[in-house]
């Protein structure tokens, strides 16, 4: 019988290096604490709320991106300041990169 050969999705490499690169910050203990207090202390997302919305927190979300600091100790900051995070849906949370991205591609 021969084989198929089925296409293999393409990924945007710089994407993937970047999203490997921090990945050991999702791991961390602190993360995870951040996590579990805005859970507790804000399980409705945010953005939702604004326009007066009940949904249900799926994700933290970064503010002001962690790969935007310049020097290792400016990441970590910004990747474990609660006060950098905010609470939202999936849909909200993809508008906000997509609203990133729009920023810095035009």
């Amino acid at each position: 019988m021969p084989k198929i050969k089925l296409l293999r999705k393409r990924r945007d490499n710089v994407v993937t290096v970047r999203k490997s690169e921090y990945q050991h910050i999702y791991q961390d203990k602190r993360w995870k604490f951040i996590v579990a207090a805005r859970k507790r202390e804000n399980p409705l997302c945010q953005r939702c709320e604004a326009k007066y919305k009940i949904t249900p927190l799926d994700e933290v979300h970064h503010i002001i991106p962690f790969d935007t600091g310049s020097t290792p100790e400016e990441v970590e900051s910004l990747a474990f300041d609660y006060d950098n995070t905010m609470s939202v849906c999936k849909k909200c949370h993809e508008a906000l990169h997509k609203e990133l991205k729009n920023k810095f591609v035009n």
